[in-house]
């Protein structure tokens, strides 16, 4: 499609998943595209460089365009006749976008980036051209602008640290800056971060709305993984009580992943998540309460009406569907399954799910199954179809230590089986039922504290030890989604968002 073409009804801008990444959010797409028929698409995928991909899943014919958009593009070599960027202008505005999280001063940034500039020396001998974004990242202008940001930012940081995280975020920056957009009637960004910038500039670019849906808080997830991340260097002290008014480079990256937030929420008209308790965050860092919409997910009934128990003739079996990934907590649920071996001695534990997005994390999680002489009780079984596994499984376990609303939980109630989760993201409200939640329906499984995998354990012994609480919490679970958790509910408030983001 080129910007000639009419446009699409819908472009849907997401990071890091569709079409490259199964399960998760990327299934969720899926099947948000197709319950919209009559409503045209653009997906714009962003990902991390320019390496090829393989396309997990089969585009719907209502994808009209489909782009991708690296964070990171390979960048030609300099040459002699480098761009007359102001450089004082570039820095401030740097400065604005990465530590003040100003909608204003980002739409600045996208001017100053898009105006024609000559080169130097002998500029008169061609026509001004906008700097692309090799210029934008390795001219005298873009060093100018990460000393100056290294003085105003981070001055007791080293500067080979901050040099590579500037590289990073703000070359990712520069990169969803200078992309091509599809012409569309909205843009919807399946996150804030670096599809929550895309959405927003694509909307002030061509005059038309923007809407977020988290399912996770995006900053609430880098936060995670930056506290837990070894390969940032911590060189400032601040002591046992942390109150230090200096910036490290890990505070510089959670800083300027707020920043990029707050743009995207101030930047979109309708900023959606998956229930209440997420908009808590989305306020903390700026949304406006009359922004803010609640739509859950919703799941196909029909799909899981046909699944019957398979009782007799094989081992209680306990199972967790996911990525194996740090962020799924592997080790405590493989932590767990020793704990219920020893009250259930025949048990089998299953990990249903792909393996090969972090190799080395499923190294260690195999073991971790080894050293606790889980061999004959725990099995990987790889990307399956989960359907053909529930009927063999008792109680599901979901022990992620972050989780948005996990269609794994409703699936699982949709077929009756009790789960035990930890308490992130909407896992309470699923199977104990929200606060406003009447009558309540009574527990469809248990809750546990992340990481705690004694605690997990027990609760799933406890599941797995009394055939009567498990059914009447398969029961339970079964209500909720139905009353809840249907796929024609979630499509239908999809559709409305649509329609008055169009209007």
């Amino acid at each position: 499609m080129t910007p000639d073409e009419p446009p699409v009804d819908v472009c849907i801008v997401v990071e890091g998943c569709y079409p490259f990444i199964s399960g998760g959010v990327s299934s969720w797409l899926d099947w948000l595209i197709r319950t919209q028929p009559e409503t045209t698409f653009a997906v714009v995928a962003i990902v991390s460089d320019e390496r090829v991909r393989e396309i997990k899943y089969e585009l719907p014919s209502n994808v009209l365009s489909f782009q991708v958009v690296p964070l990171a593009p390979r960048v030609r070599k300099p040459g002699l006749r480098g761009p007359a960027i102001n450089r004082v202008r570039f820095a401030d505005l740097m400065y604005s976008v990465l530590c003040d999280g100003d909608l204003d001063a980002f739409g600045d940034l996208l001017d100053f980036v898009s105006q024609p500039v000559r080169r130097k020396p002998l500029g008169f001998i061609a026509a001004p051209r906008p700097p692309d974004y090799g210029d934008l990242t390795t001219s005298a202008a873009a060093w100018y602008a990460i000393t100056d940001c290294y003085r105003r930012i981070a001055p007791e940081a080293a500067f080979g640290d901050f040099f590579w995280a500037w590289r990073t975020l703000v070359g990712s920056l520069l990169s969803i800056a200078t992309a091509p957009i599809p012409p569309a009637r909205t843009y919807h960004a399946i996150s804030t971060g670096y599809a929550g910038l895309y959405a927003v500039r694509a909307a002030r670019v061509t005059g038309r709305t923007a809407a977020i849906t988290e399912h996770g808080i995006y900053t609430n997830e880098r936060r995670i993984d930056l506290v837990m991340a070894d390969w940032i260097a911590d060189t400032i002290d601040s002591g046992l009580s942390g109150n230090d008014a200096r910036t490290d480079v890990r505070r510089f990256w959670i800083d300027t992943f707020e920043s990029f937030a707050s743009i995207a929420y101030d930047g979109c008209l309708r900023i959606t998540t998956l229930y209440g308790a997420n908009q808590s965050f989305q306020r903390t860092l700026g949304a406006a309460e009359a922004k803010l919409r609640v739509i859950p997910n919703g799941i196909d009934l029909e799909k899981f009406d046909a699944i019957r128990p398979q009782r007799s003739d094989r081992r209680p079996t306990v199972a967790l569907i996911g990525r194996v990934v740090p962020i799924k907590d592997i080790e405590a649920y493989i932590a767990s399954a020793a704990i219920v071996r020893r009250a259930i001695p025949d048990v089998h534990v299953l990990i249903i799910g792909p393996t090969d997005e972090d190799e080395d994390y499923h190294a260690l999680c195999r073991r971790r199954v080894a050293e606790l002489g889980l061999s004959e009780t725990v099995s990987f079984t790889g990307k399956v179809n989960i359907v053909d596994f529930l009927p063999q499984i008792d109680v599901l376990v979901l022990t992620s230590i972050s989780e948005a609303q996990p269609l794994v939980l409703l699936e699982a109630g949709a077929a009756k089986i009790p789960c035990v989760a930890t308490d992130v993201g909407s896992c309470r409200e699923i199977i104990e039922g929200a606060p406003d939640e009447h009558p309540n329906l009574g527990p469809g499984g248990r809750i546990a504290p992340p990481m705690d995998a004694d605690a997990i354990g027990q609760a799933i012994v406890e599941l797995m030890a009394d055939p009567t609480l498990r059914a009447a919490c398969g029961e339970t679970l079964r209500k909720r989604v139905e009353m809840y958790f249907t796929s024609e509910i979630s499509a239908g408030r999809y559709a409305a968002l649509y329609q008055e983001l169009v209007a």
